[in-house]
């Protein structure tokens, strides 16, 4: 091989420099479109970052409400299940006690009849308790699209 001197003796056809600048131009799109990306992921952790600091919303507290939603959800179900074992309670609780004043003289009658006062007071109380836990419920939005999903379901 001859060793090229002059730099105009170096040959290099259309086509391989049309490939060589074209590869140049595509890695130089790709760069600068990557760098621009990357800015603008930055701005946009940066906007979040301001966004969770202004309204409080970070992770641990988005965590907590659903761990409360989780909860209230339960209490509701539980309350479902208190007031049916209520009810059961008080049917087996009042035969017994009508059935032993049956079997008492008048006076015994009375003192059982006066005793057993406190059952509608109870059940009023039980009504309140589970309208005002309802009302408490229904307050968040997510409580009253749970009452609507029931009664969907109860119909």
């Amino acid at each position: 091989m001859t060793d090229v001197t002059d730099i105009k003796q170096v040959k290099v056809s259309r086509i391989t420099l049309g490939l060589i600048m074209s590869v140049a131009i595509t890695s130089g799109v790709v760069v600068w479109n990557a760098a621009s990306i990357a800015g603008r992921i930055d701005d946009l952790e940066k906007q979040v970052q301001v966004i969770e600091g202004n309204t409080g919303t970070d992770s641990t507290v988005l965590a907590k409400l659903d761990e409360i939603s989780q909860g209230v959800l339960e209490n509701a179900d539980g309350l479902d299940d208190l007031r049916s074992a209520r009810v059961d309670d008080l049917s087996r609780f009042t035969p017994s006690h009508v059935t032993s004043a049956m079997a008492a003289d008048i006076e015994e009658i009375k003192e059982v009849v006066a005793g057993l006062g406190w059952i509608p007071i109870e059940i009023n109380t039980l009504h309140e308790r589970a309208d005002l836990a309802e009302d408490a419920i229904r307050s968040k939005s997510w409580g009253d699209d749970y009452y609507w999903d029931q009664s969907e379901l109860r119909n």
